[in-house]
């Protein structure tokens, strides 16, 4: 059994022990008939249920012992890629043959929004991943219009300044050309300037934001591989995505292309710093595969976005093999139903049931707290983290591994409290 000293039992004198059939910890082996004991949103110890009763009886402090039976504790989510600015759009865009498609109904949707349906539709969002079971999320957003909001959330976060130029060629400071990475709060807060994908984001922008990145110790960020327009494109300079930066002013006569795949694309650029982030990356090549891994990538996998989009599935299995870190997204609502990681981790394996759930769960706790840099905190039960805690029942008659993902795609998601468990209907 892990534990930690208990300052008196926590400033209020009272530990919590929240005991269940399964502990699921992430960092250590499932602990059946096992506990956790929190006191001050701290997590004291876990371990088998009567170590811990015993462990509580030594903290001098009054004790609540809450006994939640047949389920599961789990560590809190970790959703690595939303945009939840595009909650307005829930319902309003339907599924599409192919990711062109998709984009010029989106941004010709997000067009057609005022700023109050904006901020209403963002609030919205942040309530449903609170009650998907959400702790920690990385927000992208080309407006800084949700970055307030998140902030007040009470969720943890990592922000991601998506920046937009195909055709800003020149050099000189990031802020003359995206005025709000120059606001004070950014220098104080989890900021980071994101490219949005190879084909929108001009070689020496890509280079500058990548600059901008290192100099604040921030990972980079980009919508990578995602459709195969995207290849032909990076191949040929042709096809749906250069009409597409044409129809908005964005296309230069000049642009060359690089005729290669696109993770290797920016790595000749010198974008890729280890614990970066790459969203999508259902058309990789095995070269990509490779440079994602060697680099210490992540990779955000949104497998129910990709659906709705038209650009197929991630090959999970070939991912594993070549040792990319992967975590989980659900993109926005614009592309996907709900913003319940479960549901994504459900898709995935019905489709790679060669994956154990355990490493799907992983994707969405430990692997996303690391990929947004908050694993000291947040992404597994361990003594001294935050006591960011789930719990999901699971009848009796149910394994656990079927079990977990049966009621967390279900929404049958509590929240561990002081008080015991409660279902949690916003924020």
């Amino acid at each position: 059994m892990k534990t930690v000293a208990a300052k008196n039992g926590g400033d209020t004198g009272v530990v919590s022990l929240h005991r269940a059939k399964w502990v699921v910890p992430m960092a250590a082996p499932v602990i059946a008939d096992g506990a956790v004991a929190v006191a001050d949103g701290r997590i004291l110890a876990v371990g088998p249920a009567a170590a811990v009763r015993a462990q509580c009886r030594t903290y001098g402090g009054r004790v609540l012992c809450h006994d939640h039976g047949d389920g599961a504790i789990i560590p809190a989510l970790v959703n690595t890629h939303v945009h939840l600015e595009f909650t307005a759009l829930a319902g309003a865009i339907p599924p599409q043959d192919n990711l062109p498609a998709w984009l010029a109904a989106a941004m010709a949707g997000y067009a057609s929004l005022a700023p109050a349906d904006v901020a209403g539709s963002v609030a919205q969002g942040l309530a449903e991943l609170r009650r998907c079971g959400t702790i920690l999320v990385g927000e992208v957003s080309n407006t800084g219009q949700s970055l307030p909001l998140l902030a007040a959330s009470g969720l943890a976060y990592h922000y991601f300044y998506e920046c937009l130029g195909f055709d800003v060629l020149h050099d000189g400071p990031l802020e003359d050309d995206f005025p709000f990475l120059a606001r004070p709060e950014v220098a104080e807060l989890p900021v980071s300037a994101a490219a949005h994908a190879p084909y929108s984001v001009a070689a020496p922008l890509c280079r500058r934001l990548a600059a901008w990145n290192w100099a604040r110790r921030r990972p980079n960020a980009v919508h990578l591989a995602e459709s195969p327009e995207e290849l032909q494109f990076l191949q040929q300079g042709d096809g749906p995505l250069r009409e597409l930066l044409k129809a908005r002013g964005r296309w230069y006569e000049g642009y060359t292309p690089p005729g290669c795949s696109p993770a290797v694309y920016l790595e000749q650029l010198g974008f890729w710093q280890e614990s970066d982030l790459a969203v999508h990356g259902v058309w990789l090549t095995e070269a990509d595969r490779a440079i994602l891994a060697r680099r210490g990538v992540f990779l955000a996998l949104c497998p129910r976005s990709n659906r709705h989009t038209g650009v197929g599935l991630p090959d999970v299995t070939a991912l594993l093999r070549a040792g990319v870190r992967l975590t989980l997204g659900t993109d926005s609502l614009a592309s996907t139903p709900d913003l319940n990681l479960f549901r994504e981790m459900q898709t995935l394996h019905a489709h790679h049931p060669e994956v154990p759930v355990a490493a799907l769960l992983a994707m969405a706790t430990g692997n996303g707290a690391q990929a947004l840099g908050r694993q000291a905190d947040l992404g597994s039960i361990s003594p001294g983290k935050r006591a960011a805690l789930l719990f999901l029942p699971i009848p009796s008659a149910r394994h656990l591994w079927p079990g977990l993902l049966a009621a967390g795609a279900a929404g049958e998601i509590y929240w561990l409290t002081p008080a015991g468990k409660e279902i949690c209907h916003g924020i």
